[in-house]
Protein backbone atom coordinates (compact mmCIF):
# COMPACT_ATOMS: atom_id res chain seq x y z
CA UNK A 1 0.00 0.00 0.00
CA UNK A 2 1.49 3.36 -1.02
CA UNK A 3 1.61 6.38 1.25
CA UNK A 4 -1.44 8.09 -0.29
CA UNK A 5 -3.52 4.95 0.24
CA UNK A 6 -2.34 4.66 3.84
CA UNK A 7 -3.25 8.27 4.54
CA UNK A 8 -6.70 7.77 3.06
CA UNK A 9 -7.15 4.58 5.08
CA UNK A 10 -6.27 6.33 8.31
CA UNK A 11 -8.58 9.20 7.50
CA UNK A 12 -11.45 6.80 6.89
CA UNK A 13 -10.66 5.05 10.17
CA UNK A 14 -10.85 8.25 12.21
CA UNK A 15 -13.90 9.45 10.33
CA UNK A 16 -15.53 6.18 11.37
CA UNK A 17 -14.56 6.83 15.01
CA UNK A 18 -15.99 10.34 14.85
CA UNK A 19 -19.18 9.24 13.10
CA UNK A 20 -19.81 6.41 15.57
CA UNK A 21 -19.15 8.66 18.57
CA UNK A 22 -21.37 11.46 17.31
CA UNK A 23 -24.14 9.02 16.43
CA UNK A 24 -23.99 7.45 19.89
CA UNK A 25 -23.93 10.85 21.57
CA UNK A 26 -26.88 12.12 19.53
CA UNK A 27 -28.83 8.94 20.17
CA UNK A 28 -28.09 9.13 23.89
CA UNK A 29 -29.24 12.73 24.19
CA UNK A 30 -32.39 11.96 22.17
CA UNK A 31 -33.10 8.96 24.40
CA UNK A 32 -32.76 11.06 27.55
CA UNK A 33 -35.12 13.68 26.16
CA UNK A 34 -37.67 11.04 25.08
CA UNK A 35 -37.75 8.95 28.25
CA UNK A 36 -37.28 11.77 30.76
CA UNK A 37 -40.36 14.02 30.87
CA UNK A 38 -38.55 16.53 33.04
CA UNK A 39 -35.70 16.76 30.54
CA UNK A 40 -38.13 17.06 27.60
CA UNK A 41 -40.21 19.72 29.28
CA UNK A 42 -37.11 21.57 30.42
CA UNK A 43 -35.62 22.27 26.97
CA UNK A 44 -37.00 25.84 26.79
CA UNK A 45 -35.79 26.41 30.34
CA UNK A 46 -32.26 25.36 29.42
CA UNK A 47 -32.20 27.66 26.42
CA UNK A 48 -33.37 30.47 28.70
CA UNK A 49 -30.62 29.52 31.16
CA UNK A 50 -28.07 29.90 28.37
CA UNK A 51 -29.30 33.42 27.71
CA UNK A 52 -29.28 34.13 31.43
CA UNK A 53 -25.67 32.95 31.64
CA UNK A 54 -24.58 35.46 29.01
CA UNK A 55 -26.71 38.14 30.64
CA UNK A 56 -24.93 37.44 33.94
CA UNK A 57 -21.62 38.18 32.25
CA UNK A 58 -23.02 41.47 30.94
CA UNK A 59 -24.10 42.40 34.47
CA UNK A 60 -20.60 41.57 35.69
CA UNK A 61 -19.15 44.00 33.17
CA UNK A 62 -21.46 46.70 34.51
CA UNK A 63 -20.38 45.92 38.07
CA UNK A 64 -16.73 46.18 37.04
CA UNK A 65 -17.32 49.56 35.41
CA UNK A 66 -18.86 50.87 38.62
CA UNK A 67 -15.87 49.76 40.72
CA UNK A 68 -12.92 50.24 38.37
CA UNK A 69 -11.64 53.29 40.28
CA UNK A 70 -11.34 51.23 43.47
CA UNK A 71 -9.14 48.48 41.97
CA UNK A 72 -5.71 48.05 43.59
CA UNK A 73 -3.55 47.89 40.47
CA UNK A 74 -0.43 46.96 42.42
CA UNK A 75 -2.09 43.80 43.73
CA UNK A 76 -3.50 43.19 40.24
CA UNK A 77 0.01 43.38 38.77
CA UNK A 78 1.36 40.96 41.37
CA UNK A 79 -1.44 38.54 40.49
CA UNK A 80 -0.46 38.74 36.81
CA UNK A 81 3.18 38.03 37.71
CA UNK A 82 2.07 34.95 39.65
CA UNK A 83 0.16 33.90 36.54
CA UNK A 84 3.34 34.22 34.47
CA UNK A 85 5.27 32.22 37.08
CA UNK A 86 2.68 29.44 36.81
CA UNK A 87 3.10 29.28 33.02
CA UNK A 88 6.90 29.34 33.33
CA UNK A 89 6.83 26.41 35.77
CA UNK A 90 4.37 24.47 33.65
CA UNK A 91 6.51 24.99 30.57
CA UNK A 92 9.51 23.51 32.41
CA UNK A 93 7.41 20.44 33.19
CA UNK A 94 6.24 20.15 29.58
CA UNK A 95 9.79 20.56 28.29
CA UNK A 96 10.87 17.63 30.47
CA UNK A 97 8.00 15.51 29.10
CA UNK A 98 9.08 16.37 25.55
CA UNK A 99 12.73 15.55 26.34
CA UNK A 100 11.69 12.15 27.62
CA UNK A 101 9.77 11.52 24.38
CA UNK A 102 12.63 12.78 22.17
CA UNK A 103 15.82 12.25 24.22
CA UNK A 104 18.14 12.74 21.23
CA UNK A 105 16.82 16.22 20.42
CA UNK A 106 17.93 19.24 22.48
CA UNK A 107 15.08 21.58 23.31
CA UNK A 108 15.48 25.00 24.90
CA UNK A 109 13.13 25.97 27.72
CA UNK A 110 12.53 29.41 26.19
CA UNK A 111 11.18 27.73 23.04
CA UNK A 112 8.66 25.73 25.06
CA UNK A 113 7.78 28.76 27.20
CA UNK A 114 7.15 30.87 24.10
CA UNK A 115 5.07 28.15 22.44
CA UNK A 116 3.03 27.71 25.62
CA UNK A 117 2.31 31.42 25.93
CA UNK A 118 1.50 31.69 22.22
CA UNK A 119 -1.06 28.90 22.60
CA UNK A 120 -2.60 30.52 25.67
CA UNK A 121 -2.81 33.87 23.90
CA UNK A 122 -4.56 32.37 20.88
CA UNK A 123 -6.97 30.35 23.06
CA UNK A 124 -7.92 33.55 24.87
CA UNK A 125 -9.56 35.03 21.77
CA UNK A 126 -10.01 32.21 19.23
CA UNK A 127 -12.53 29.38 19.83
CA UNK A 128 -12.16 25.60 19.39
CA UNK A 129 -8.82 25.38 21.24
CA UNK A 130 -6.88 26.52 18.16
CA UNK A 131 -4.16 27.72 20.52
CA UNK A 132 -3.31 24.11 21.36
CA UNK A 133 -2.65 23.47 17.66
CA UNK A 134 -0.47 26.61 17.50
CA UNK A 135 1.46 25.41 20.54
CA UNK A 136 2.10 22.00 18.99
CA UNK A 137 3.00 23.47 15.62
CA UNK A 138 5.64 25.78 17.13
CA UNK A 139 7.26 22.91 19.02
CA UNK A 140 6.97 20.55 16.04
CA UNK A 141 9.11 22.96 13.98
CA UNK A 142 11.95 22.64 16.50
CA UNK A 143 12.03 18.88 17.14
CA UNK A 144 13.46 16.81 14.32
CA UNK A 145 11.23 13.92 13.21
CA UNK A 146 8.53 14.87 15.71
CA UNK A 147 5.01 13.60 15.02
CA UNK A 148 1.81 15.31 16.07
CA UNK A 149 0.28 12.24 17.79
CA UNK A 150 3.34 12.02 20.04
CA UNK A 151 3.36 15.75 20.76
CA UNK A 152 -0.39 15.79 21.44
CA UNK A 153 -0.13 12.79 23.78
CA UNK A 154 2.33 14.70 25.96
CA UNK A 155 -0.73 16.68 27.07
CA UNK A 156 -1.93 13.45 28.74
CA UNK A 157 1.22 13.21 30.85
CA UNK A 158 0.96 16.92 31.57
CA UNK A 159 -2.69 16.66 32.64
CA UNK A 160 -2.40 13.82 35.18
CA UNK A 161 -1.49 15.99 38.16
CA UNK A 162 -3.84 18.79 37.10
CA UNK A 163 -6.75 16.36 37.09
CA UNK A 164 -5.82 15.09 40.56
CA UNK A 165 -5.28 18.52 42.13
CA UNK A 166 -8.25 20.18 40.43
CA UNK A 167 -10.53 17.26 41.23
CA UNK A 168 -9.37 17.24 44.86
CA UNK A 169 -10.12 20.95 45.28
CA UNK A 170 -13.62 20.49 43.85
CA UNK A 171 -14.24 17.37 45.97
CA UNK A 172 -13.11 19.05 49.20
CA UNK A 173 -15.27 22.11 48.46
CA UNK A 174 -18.24 19.82 47.82
CA UNK A 175 -17.69 17.58 50.86
CA UNK A 176 -17.29 20.55 53.20
CA UNK A 177 -20.54 22.05 51.95
CA UNK A 178 -18.96 25.14 50.40
CA UNK A 179 -19.82 23.93 46.89
CA UNK A 180 -23.54 23.21 46.45
CA UNK A 181 -24.65 19.60 46.13
CA UNK A 182 -26.32 18.24 43.02
CA UNK A 183 -29.87 19.47 43.80
CA UNK A 184 -28.66 23.03 44.36
CA UNK A 185 -26.13 22.88 41.52
CA UNK A 186 -28.77 22.04 38.95
CA UNK A 187 -30.81 25.11 39.93
CA UNK A 188 -27.97 27.58 39.38
CA UNK A 189 -27.57 29.47 36.07
CA UNK A 190 -24.93 26.98 34.92
CA UNK A 191 -26.86 25.54 31.99
CA UNK A 192 -24.20 23.17 30.64
CA UNK A 193 -23.14 21.94 34.10
CA UNK A 194 -26.68 21.62 35.42
CA UNK A 195 -27.77 19.32 32.57
CA UNK A 196 -24.89 16.93 33.18
CA UNK A 197 -25.43 17.18 36.93
CA UNK A 198 -28.97 15.85 36.38
CA UNK A 199 -27.65 13.03 34.18
CA UNK A 200 -24.07 12.30 35.39
CA UNK A 201 -24.04 8.86 33.74
CA UNK A 202 -24.07 10.46 30.27
CA UNK A 203 -20.40 11.42 30.40
CA UNK A 204 -19.43 7.88 31.41
CA UNK A 205 -21.44 6.39 28.55
CA UNK A 206 -19.86 8.80 26.06
CA UNK A 207 -16.37 7.89 27.23
CA UNK A 208 -17.13 4.16 26.94
CA UNK A 209 -18.65 4.67 23.49
CA UNK A 210 -15.56 6.51 22.28
CA UNK A 211 -13.26 3.83 23.71
CA UNK A 212 -15.24 1.04 22.02
CA UNK A 213 -15.25 2.82 18.67
CA UNK A 214 -11.48 3.21 18.86
CA UNK A 215 -11.04 -0.47 19.76
CA UNK A 216 -13.02 -1.44 16.68
CA UNK A 217 -10.30 -0.02 14.46
CA UNK A 218 -7.24 -0.53 16.66
CA UNK A 219 -5.60 -2.87 14.18
CA UNK A 220 -5.54 -0.02 11.66
CA UNK A 221 -3.98 2.53 14.00
CA UNK A 222 -1.28 0.50 15.76
CA UNK A 223 1.43 2.88 14.62
CA UNK A 224 -0.59 5.76 16.02
CA UNK A 225 -0.75 4.14 19.47
CA UNK A 226 3.01 3.57 19.37
CA UNK A 227 3.45 7.29 18.90
CA UNK A 228 0.99 8.05 21.69
CA UNK A 229 2.96 5.81 24.08
CA UNK A 230 6.12 7.68 23.15
CA UNK A 231 4.53 10.93 24.33
CA UNK A 232 3.69 9.54 27.79
CA UNK A 233 6.87 7.52 28.26
CA UNK A 234 7.88 9.65 31.25
CA UNK A 235 4.98 8.13 33.22
CA UNK A 236 6.80 4.77 33.02
CA UNK A 237 9.51 6.17 35.34
CA UNK A 238 7.62 7.50 38.38
CA UNK A 239 10.70 8.91 40.09
CA UNK A 240 11.65 10.97 37.05
CA UNK A 241 8.05 12.06 36.59
CA UNK A 242 7.83 13.31 40.17
CA UNK A 243 11.18 15.15 39.99
CA UNK A 244 10.88 16.67 36.54
CA UNK A 245 7.13 17.12 36.04
CA UNK A 246 4.97 16.86 39.15
CA UNK A 247 7.25 19.00 41.33
CA UNK A 248 7.15 21.93 38.89
CA UNK A 249 3.41 21.55 38.36
CA UNK A 250 2.79 21.65 42.11
CA UNK A 251 4.81 24.86 42.30
CA UNK A 252 2.69 26.09 39.40
CA UNK A 253 -0.47 25.35 41.35
CA UNK A 254 1.00 27.31 44.24
CA UNK A 255 1.52 30.22 41.86
CA UNK A 256 -2.07 29.95 40.62
CA UNK A 257 -3.39 30.06 44.17
CA UNK A 258 -1.06 32.95 45.01
CA UNK A 259 -2.28 34.81 41.94
CA UNK A 260 -5.91 34.25 42.95
CA UNK A 261 -5.10 35.63 46.43
CA UNK A 262 -3.76 38.89 44.99
CA UNK A 263 -6.60 39.16 42.46
CA UNK A 264 -9.05 38.91 45.36
CA UNK A 265 -7.14 41.62 47.19
CA UNK A 266 -7.09 43.84 44.10
CA UNK A 267 -10.89 43.85 43.91
CA UNK A 268 -11.40 44.10 47.70
CA UNK A 269 -12.83 40.63 48.14
CA UNK A 270 -11.72 38.96 51.39
CA UNK A 271 -8.29 37.60 50.42
CA UNK A 272 -7.72 34.31 52.25
CA UNK A 273 -6.17 31.00 51.31
CA UNK A 274 -9.59 29.36 51.42
CA UNK A 275 -11.12 31.91 49.06
CA UNK A 276 -8.16 31.59 46.69
CA UNK A 277 -8.75 27.84 46.60
CA UNK A 278 -12.44 28.43 45.93
CA UNK A 279 -11.54 30.63 42.96
CA UNK A 280 -9.60 27.69 41.54
CA UNK A 281 -12.58 25.40 42.18
CA UNK A 282 -14.86 27.77 40.25
CA UNK A 283 -12.38 27.95 37.39
CA UNK A 284 -12.06 24.17 37.16
CA UNK A 285 -15.78 23.46 37.45
CA UNK A 286 -16.95 26.17 35.03
CA UNK A 287 -14.76 24.79 32.24
CA UNK A 288 -15.30 21.10 33.02
CA UNK A 289 -18.00 20.75 30.34
CA UNK A 290 -17.83 24.16 28.67
CA UNK A 291 -20.63 25.49 26.52
CA UNK A 292 -19.46 29.10 26.59
CA UNK A 293 -16.00 30.59 25.95
CA UNK A 294 -13.90 30.24 29.08
CA UNK A 295 -16.89 29.40 31.23
CA UNK A 296 -18.64 32.68 30.34
CA UNK A 297 -21.46 33.35 32.82
CA UNK A 298 -21.24 30.07 34.78
CA UNK A 299 -17.94 31.14 36.36
CA UNK A 300 -19.48 34.35 37.68
CA UNK A 301 -22.49 32.43 39.04
CA UNK A 302 -20.20 29.95 40.81
CA UNK A 303 -18.06 32.70 42.30
CA UNK A 304 -21.14 34.39 43.79
CA UNK A 305 -22.08 31.10 45.47
CA UNK A 306 -18.59 30.12 46.59
CA UNK A 307 -17.57 33.57 47.82
CA UNK A 308 -20.86 34.39 49.54
CA UNK A 309 -20.01 36.35 52.66
CA UNK A 310 -16.57 37.41 51.38
CA UNK A 311 -18.02 40.47 49.63
CA UNK A 312 -21.25 41.78 48.12
CA UNK A 313 -22.53 40.03 44.97
CA UNK A 314 -21.70 43.11 42.89
CA UNK A 315 -18.13 43.15 44.15
CA UNK A 316 -17.73 39.43 43.47
CA UNK A 317 -19.09 39.93 39.95
CA UNK A 318 -16.61 42.76 39.37
CA UNK A 319 -13.81 40.56 40.70
CA UNK A 320 -14.71 37.63 38.45
CA UNK A 321 -14.91 39.55 35.19
CA UNK A 322 -12.06 41.92 36.11
CA UNK A 323 -9.68 39.05 36.79
CA UNK A 324 -10.64 37.33 33.52
CA UNK A 325 -10.24 40.50 31.45
CA UNK A 326 -6.86 41.30 33.02
CA UNK A 327 -5.59 37.77 32.37
CA UNK A 328 -6.95 37.80 28.83
CA UNK A 329 -5.26 41.08 27.88
CA UNK A 330 -2.01 40.03 29.59
CA UNK A 331 -1.95 36.62 27.91
CA UNK A 332 -2.85 37.98 24.48
CA UNK A 333 -0.12 40.63 24.59
CA UNK A 334 2.60 38.22 25.71
CA UNK A 335 1.31 35.29 23.66
CA UNK A 336 1.14 37.15 20.36
CA UNK A 337 4.55 38.72 21.02
CA UNK A 338 6.06 35.25 21.31
CA UNK A 339 4.06 34.06 18.30
CA UNK A 340 5.41 36.91 16.16
CA UNK A 341 8.99 36.34 17.32
CA UNK A 342 8.87 32.57 16.77
CA UNK A 343 7.27 32.86 13.32
CA UNK A 344 9.49 35.58 11.87
CA UNK A 345 8.45 36.56 8.37
CA UNK A 346 5.08 34.84 8.71
CA UNK A 347 1.92 36.79 9.40
CA UNK A 348 -0.21 35.90 12.41
CA UNK A 349 -3.23 35.10 10.24
CA UNK A 350 -1.08 32.76 8.15
CA UNK A 351 0.07 31.01 11.32
CA UNK A 352 -3.52 30.60 12.52
CA UNK A 353 -4.60 29.20 9.15
CA UNK A 354 -1.66 26.79 9.20
CA UNK A 355 -2.54 25.70 12.73
CA UNK A 356 -6.17 25.14 11.74
CA UNK A 357 -5.08 23.09 8.71
CA UNK A 358 -2.68 21.12 10.90
CA UNK A 359 -5.39 20.38 13.45
CA UNK A 360 -7.88 19.29 10.78
CA UNK A 361 -5.35 17.27 8.80
CA UNK A 362 -4.41 15.10 11.73
CA UNK A 363 -7.39 12.94 11.40
CA UNK A 364 -4.84 11.09 9.26
CA UNK A 365 -2.75 10.35 12.39
CA UNK A 366 0.58 11.52 10.95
Amino acid sequence: MNEVARVRSRRRAWMLVLAVSLALAAGLVALVVLIDPESRAGLPVRFAAARDSVAAFARALEALGERIADVDFVALGIGLLFSMANIALRSIAWRNILRAAYPATPLRWLTVFGATYAGIGVNAIVPARLGDAVKLMLVHRRIEKATYPTLASTFIAEGVLDAIVGGTIILVAWQTGVLPGMPQLTSLPLFEIGWYARHPWILAVLVVALALSVLLIQSRVRRFWDRVRQGVVILATPGRYVRQVASYQLLGWGSRIGGAYFFLDAFHVDATLLNALLVQAASSLSTLVPATPGGLGPRQALLIVLLAGAASPGTVLAFGVGMELALTVWNVLIGFTFLTLMMRGTGVLTVLRSARATRDAHADLT
